[in-house]
């Protein structure tokens, strides 16, 4: 990325960022955006901000920055990913911007700054009537040694003693000579030159302290989000093209055991190939297809011509016969004019047919030619959604709740890597459901699923009554119900099993993945395809891959 196009990403940022100022601003967008992607500052222009660079927060905010980003993996997850080194860029300009905002308003010396500022801008002739006011101010704030309180009493003293200084001050606002500066300005601007020095001095001590303690906080915070981004990255990737997607700076950490959860059900998917392949199975009953889309391309052709327009006159064109009073001939005119021809005129009149000039120009025709063409050509559409509703309940603790908790890990790295819309409802006599479109938020929900014990009865119908909810919503409408299940439970409801019907006259497909030898038939044979899914069978994949096959 090119420093011009940095630039134009935080021009909001540099141009009212309302904090430092625009050249501090500019540099601290190259400055971040070098240490993340691990470059260095080459463009001349940015060299010369550093080089002019003479604000005193510029030196200790550089340092600042290289302390927070230095850290070994933010490069890592940074490298080739512009958009995650954008995020990271926003984030960190936020938190400056927050945080110098928060400093601000805290600042305890606030009203000695005001102060500061009120007696810079007070006209020298007030000093001299005030100017014991602010001596006995700073002798209460600062020390001797900061500060010689007694040596300015001692000068003002001696300078408001001599009449002379006393009328030269009292003169010059009425003789408007600014330049002319008498010996008790320059006192005034010794003491506002000492007190600057010590007040600028207090306040940035106060501004590092704070931006310390703020520093430290968001490194550690910044530090963390690395790191479990980077186990994340780990897990799914190459599966999650857009990765960066689950980088969220105000979520809460995931928690510790998350990642060794995951981990281990990555392990686990790793020796289990057949429920990759399962996974990827069931992900080809809802896969993208290929429509049809007819364009209408309207085509116009523009055809110009010069034709002759009796109406324009710009030549005369010859004569004709008309009652035409302003564009007759003379001679005609003539017989209106002789009381003998005068009743000929009239005749000719009423007949129209008195000689006048004929008057011609000419016009630029346009003529359009209008037709329409239709283009067909073919558009992929999106990967269709599907709700997946996993059996929790004891009958299905051991193997079976084992391959259903890896089938789900699957699931979730295929809806990760297709960018695919998938609900998850794990049940056994409550529901719990899961967006695993939407893994940065719910890796904690994922996580508890993947440790949770299966124990107690199964009751099918508040995740059937879920899924049919779920399919009224505008985002799965589209989708297939896939039920993984031992199936060993009570007939479904009279009331559901119409709903379910409704659906699917609607085109819905309701599939089962049965996970043992006896369900119970009367509920399988409700769905439109049910599978049951053996891992010691030979040829189980095979089996199931021919049935889904057949569903294409």
């Amino acid at each position: 990325m090119t420093a011009y196009e940095l630039e134009q990403d935080f021009s909001s940022f540099i141009e009212f960022g309302n904090v430092f100022d625009k050249t501090i601003r500019t540099f601290l967008v190259h400055y971040i955006h070098a240490r993340l992607s691990g470059t260095s500052i080459s463009d001349y222009r940015l060299q010369s901000l550093l080089q002019n660079q003479q604000s005193k927060y510029f030196d200790y905010l550089q340092k600042s920055l290289d302390k927070m980003l230095g850290f070994h993996l933010i490069q890592k997850v940074c490298s080739n990913n512009q958009q995650l080194t954008q995020q990271i860029i926003h984030d960190v300009l936020k938190w400056m911007r927050d945080t110098d905002k928060r400093i601000v308003a805290k600042n305890p010396y606030q009203q000695e700054n005001d102060m500061f500022e009120a007696w810079s801008h007070k006209p020298t002739h007030l000093w001299m009537e005030t100017w014991y006011v602010l001596m006995n101010f700073l002798a209460n704030n600062y020390t001797r040694e900061e500060l010689d309180k007694d040596f300015y009493a001692t000068k003002f003293k001696a300078l408001l003693a001599n009449n002379q200084i006393v009328q030269q001050v009292k003169s010059l606002p009425l003789q408007n000579l600014p330049e002319e500066k008498s010996p008790l300005d320059i006192l005034i601007d010794d003491l506002l030159a000492q007190w600057n020095a010590l007040l600028t001095a207090k306040n940035l001590r106060y501004y590092m302290e704070e931006m310390d303690k703020a520093q430290e906080e968001f490194t550690e915070l910044l530090n963390k989000k690395v790191e479990e981004f980077h186990k994340l990255m780990t897990l799914i990737n190459p599966f999650a093209m857009e990765i960066s997607n689950f980088w969220d700076m105000s979520r809460s950490l995931w928690k510790d055991k998350g990642f060794n959860v995951l981990d281990h059900y990555q392990q686990l998917l790793v020796n289990e190939k057949a429920i990759q392949e399962l996974a990827d199975l069931l992900g080809r009953l809802r896969e993208a297809q290929t429509e049809v889309e007819e364009e209408i391309f309207r085509e116009v052709i523009v055809h110009k011509e010069w034709k002759t327009d009796l109406q324009l006159k710009t030549e005369i064109g010859g004569l004709r016969e008309s009652n035409d009073l302003q564009n007759l001939l003379p001679s005609e005119l003539a017989l209106l004019g002789n009381p003998a021809t005068e009743a000929l005129f009239l005749q000719k009149y009423a007949d129209k047919s008195l000689l006048s000039y004929q008057f011609q120009g000419r016009s630029l025709v346009h003529s359009d030619k209008v037709s329409f063409t239709t283009h067909r050509r073919e558009k992929r559409k999106e990967k269709g959604p599907f709700i997946l509703c996993i059996d929790t309940s004891g009958s299905m603790e051991g193997l079976p709740s084992q391959i259903a908790k890896v089938l789900c890990f699957a699931i979730m790295k295929m809806a990760a890597k297709e960018q695919r819309k998938c609900y998850l409802i794990s049940f056994s006599i409550g529901i719990k459901t899961i967006n695993l479109l939407n893994i940065a938020n719910s890796i904690d929900k994922i996580v508890d699923f993947l440790s949770m014990s299966f124990d107690g009865g199964t009751d099918i119908t508040p995740a059937l009554s879920e899924a049919l909810n779920v399919l009224q919503a505008s985002d799965y409408k589209d989708a297939d119900v896939i039920i993984v299940s031992d199936f060993v439970m009570f007939d479904i409801r009279e009331d559901l099993l119409r709903r379910i019907q409704k659906e699917q006259s609607r085109g819905t497909k309701f599939h089962s993945l049965t996970l043992s030898q006896k369900p119970n038939l009367q509920i399988v044979e409700q769905f439109d395809n049910y599978w049951i899914y053996d891992p010691l069978e030979r040829n189980i994949m095979r089996r199931l891959w021919d049935d889904i096959r057949r569903l294409q």
